[in-house]
């Protein structure tokens, strides 16, 4: 279904992107990622069914918004958060009841886990097959979503013990759905979250509260600015600050550059708290003589994901000490 007039002009602000209005370069970078890296390449084939079916959902989840009436709402609340300091998602008491039937995720969820299956993806599921639990309607999807945003782990832990997976397994799948519902919301509330997007500067996402650990650098000073990897929210934050702990005296931030062949990529770690978040350097005088193409923003996590390992074993020198 076509985005509605009023959404299209929204989108045109780059941190209100849709996951469908960057599908086709994400497609085609993991296509080239495909080429390039052979190891890596059943990942990138997942991922790129996957993000094919969570732009659908998108369009779904706002179509319902839409029908429903819960637009203005969503825009009312995201006014508020300038001055209450609270995420969208606390300002309205969670997700919008249009995108919590039940039977309406259960079918979304399904469609995504079995795009991921589709392509190659093959969880280890001993005592059932994976998406057991949820075709038989033996688990709530809308009570996984909200224990997931509220940060509680039962159920996750109830449907991989009951498949006898890893939890890690069925978390993929429900990050899988809530990251388009999320998506929904930011675009949902569209310029109303304009004033948040310069000046919320916390470490946390204005729309769904997640913790900050990837973002950029671009513009006038090389500002940083924070991309949620849950909703796709952007806000900027300064640079010399952490995320987690706030702390911004000088020397308690520190970057490494981690990866030699791409020098654009910077590692942030944390001397006070030990958190760290990844940042591209979206302007390095190095990027436009290596020939490489950045991938859109919404896969930035994964882009970076390499530098997680280094992080890990910081933190390990850091517990050692």
């Amino acid at each position: 279904m076509a985005e509605t007039k009023s959404v299209r002009e929204e989108n045109r602000a780059p941190w209100l992107r849709s996951i469908g209005e960057q599908l086709g370069e994400a497609l085609e970078w993991l296509s080239e990622a495909q080429r390039r890296e052979e190891e890596n390449r059943l990942l990138y084939r997942v991922l790129a069914a996957v993000l094919e079916r969570q732009a659908e959902v998108e369009r779904d989840a706002l179509r319902r918004l839409e029908e429903s009436g819960a637009m203005d709402e969503i825009r009312r609340s995201a006014r508020r958060i300038a001055f209450s300091r609270r995420s969208l998602l606390e300002e309205m008491g969670g997700l919008p009841e249009p995108l919590l039937d039940e039977e309406w995720l259960r079918e979304k969820l399904l469609e995504i886990a079995q795009a991921a299956v589709g392509a190659g993806w093959s969880p280890e599921a001993r005592a059932a097959p994976l998406l057991s639990p949820v075709e038989k309607a033996l688990l709530s999807v809308r009570e996984l979503v909200e224990d997931v945003l509220r940060g509680r782990l039962d159920l996750l832990d109830a449907w991989a013990g009951a498949v006898s997976t890893s939890r890690d397994n069925v978390a993929a799948i429900a990050y899988w759905l809530l990251q388009p519902l999320l998506s929904a919301v930011r675009l949902a509330a569209g310029q109303a979250l304009g004033w948040v997007h310069e000046y919320w500067q916390q470490g946390r996402c204005p729309v769904c509260g997640a913790p900050a650990s990837v973002g950029y650098m671009k513009g006038e000073g090389r500002r940083q600015v924070m991309h949620c990897t849950l909703c796709h929210m952007e806000w900027v934050f300064p640079r010399a600050t952490c995320p987690s702990c706030g702390t911004d005296k000088p020397g308690d931030v520190v970057f490494y550059q981690a990866d030699p062949e791409r020098p654009w990529l910077r590692l942030y770690r944390c001397r006070r708290c030990g958190h760290t978040w990844r940042i591209v350097d979206e302007e390095h005088e190095a990027l436009p003589r290596s020939g490489e193409k950045l991938p859109p923003r919404i896969l930035y996590d994964l882009y970076t994901a390499h530098l997680a390992h280094l992080a890990e074993r910081l933190s390990g020198r850091a517990e050692e000490k």
